[in-house]
């Protein structure tokens, strides 16, 4: 069984850790936590298809989508969030949707996930490729674990069209 694909985007580069770290520091205020989990925030660079200021300050990831865009199946970015994952932290087993059968969407792309890993209820565990995009089956029991000092950093795209579903 496959939970988890990678996807032929192109790899992002030039990925900012210290701009990523000292973003959070400073504005762990204006992360999200996620499903009321305290070691789970993200925080949105792109929402119904604005994108917020703070997208400015990481270069590399506007880039990126723009190759996307330009160069790949996807049709027009609608969402876009940094997920941070802390150290030595899970996010705990959960679904987030209702069909085990189809591919999420929503690209996960890894910006920092060194010592990390995604794990499927009667899977494998799978790691990410630092700079590559995957689609993940959401509906399948699935957790996530950080088993580094340093916080685990995704990118989470949501196109109009995937063609990678």
């Amino acid at each position: 069984m496959i939970n988890c694909k990678q996807i032929p985007l192109p790899k992002i580069e030039n990925v900012d850790i210290h701009k990523l770290d000292f973003f959070f520091k400073l504005g762990n205020h204006l992360f999200e936590t996620r499903y009321s989990h305290h070691a789970w925030k993200s925080f949105d660079l792109m929402r119904d298809e604005k994108v917020s200021p703070m997208m400015k300050h990481f270069p590399f990831i506007q880039k990126w989508i723009d190759q996307c865009e330009k160069h790949t199946g996807f049709k027009k970015i609608k969402h876009c969030y940094i997920s941070v994952v802390l150290p030595k932290n899970q996010i705990p087993w959960h679904v987030d949707l209702q069909n085990t059968e189809i591919f999420c969407s929503a690209a996960l792309t890894s910006l920092v996930t060194d010592n990390s890993f995604i794990e499927f209820e009667n899977d494998k565990q799978y790691t990410y490729k630092t700079g590559y995009s995957y689609l993940i089956k959401s509906g399948v029991k699935h957790r996530i674990m950080n088993l580094s000092d340093t916080n685990r950093y995704t990118l989470c795209v949501t196109p109009k069209e995937n063609p990678y579903v």
